[in-house]
């Protein structure tokens, strides 16, 4: 097995600390060795008390499991005091292992998880080991002793850490401003950004998880460049799928990208399902020229191997609907990009198909209740993706994502109808009323 070991603090309601690390570590195949630092008795609305263990007891921890088990990388999390990080220090640097410190000063209800003196331990005794150290915002200034006003500041900062001896450093962009959460990774070589959509929601756990991504990736042999991205993906995965445990923050779901994985198959026998429907009762002369297609997301997705759709798409064959390549994700981009546009303002919308359009079309889709959106082709801005500018400007029209999207095409852009719904069933059925 894949040994990470993670030193950090315990969460009672079990959405931070090393109760995520283990789930996070788990999600990626690696076995979650645990080394406690301490105790916090929290929610997900308030911190009420932290009960640190003895150094010694955290030494021991770490000495047991070394004794025994190949470390194949370590993440450190809420080490609480100076004392903790002085004695744990000479057991990281002996293990010989990568090392990804999240230097965690406060919880996610914002009380304080360390005692006074921690910061100039964690500079002086854990930075200088660190493969990574991972600060948020609010962390990256106060180890820093510098302010984030906006990019400049923000490489300051950034080089201003690494000149404290970390191989690298990623500030995460979740408490930084833009419609772009950027994770910025600072190393000898320049600056990386890895982004990812902005997601309106405050959450528990998400440093804590994101480290231990990192250090999983790390230790099943990834580059550094490789893990942050394999994180960063993850993540967002996390925090999207997040749950809400108590009445306080979402508890993010470490495990949400294993779950997705899991619903590939699923996925595809609905888009089979819903193609030979189509097959069967589709007119064929409501397939446009340039074929139609049906595509179906994973939750969240990101990017087109999340989304599933037929190769090739499905034509008019003489009097007949067939389609002429097989159903698989990445299948579909061309409707892909409804659907991702689509499923960014509301999660809910995961599946989309295109038909020719016509004036009676509409109007029976429309007279079902459909709620109906459209778009000019002629107001397109020049090197744009033509599905998603025009979903975006049909759903900024309709207010929130309508059921039917059609415009009445442009030069060189055949009109198109495309159906929106929650699944593969929920848009057959709202194009019955057009189906023989």
């Amino acid at each position: 097995m894949t040994v990470i070991l993670t030193v950090a603090g315990s969460d009672s309601v079990g959405g931070a600390g090393v109760e995520a690390d283990v789930r996070a570590i788990a999600s990626m195949g690696g076995h979650a060795a645990v080394a406690l630092t301490a105790v916090t008795a929290q929610n997900t609305a308030r911190l009420r008390d932290v009960f640190p263990l003895p150094p010694e007891q955290v030494t021991a921890q770490i000495t047991a499991v070394a004794e025994d088990a190949r470390i194949a990388a370590v993440k450190t999390g809420m080490m609480f005091s100076a004392r903790t990080v002085r004695a744990v220090a000479p057991l990281l640097m002996e293990l010989k292992a990568p090392l990804v410190v999240d230097p965690v000063l406060f919880a996610g209800v914002g009380a304080s998880l360390h005692r006074e003196g921690l910061r100039e331990a964690m500079v002086k005794d854990l930075f200088p080991l660190a493969t990574v150290v991972t600060p948020n915002r609010s962390e990256a200034e106060a180890f820093s002793g510098m302010r984030i006003k906006g990019p400049g500041s923000l490489e300051d900062v950034g080089n201003r850490l690494l000149e404290m001896g970390p191989e690298a450093v990623l500030i995460k962009g979740g408490h930084l401003e833009g419609d772009l959460a950027v994770d910025s990774l600072f190393t000898a070589e320049g600056v990386l950004e890895v982004a990812s959509p902005r997601l309106d929601r405050r959450v528990h756990g998400a440093g804590c998880t994101f480290s231990a991504f990192i250090a999983t990736g790390l230790g099943i042999g990834m580059g550094l460049r490789e893990a942050v991205r394999e994180a960063k993906r993850r993540i967002y995965d996390s925090v999207a799928m997040s749950v809400p445990v108590g009445k306080g923050l979402l508890a993010i779901d470490p495990m949400a990208t294993l779950h997705k994985e899991a619903m590939r198959a699923g996925v595809i026998e609905e888009v089979r399902k819903a193609v030979a429907v189509i097959e069967e009762r589709l007119p064929p002369e409501l397939v446009p020229e340039v074929g139609m297609n049906l595509a179906f997301a994973l939750p969240y997705p990101q990017g087109y191997g999340e989304i599933c759709g037929v190769e090739g798409r499905l034509v008019r064959v003489g009097d007949k609907v067939r389609r002429v390549g097989e159903v698989r994700f990445e299948g579909s981009r061309h409707m892909a990009r409804v659907v991702m546009a689509a499923s960014f303002v509301d999660p809910e919308v995961r599946c989309a198909m295109n038909i020719r359009f016509t004036e009676a079309v509409v109007d029976r889709l429309r007279a079902t209740g459909a709620m109906v959106g459209t778009f000019d082709r002629g107001e397109e801005p020049a090197m744009v993706s033509s599905m998603e500018w025009g979903t975006a400007e049909a759903i900024r029209g309709c207010g929130h994502v309508p059921d039917v999207i059609y415009d009445r095409g442009g030069a060189g852009k055949e009109a198109m109808v495309r159906v929106l719904g929650r699944d593969p069933d929920d848009v057959l059925r709202k194009v019955s009323a057009l189906m023989r």
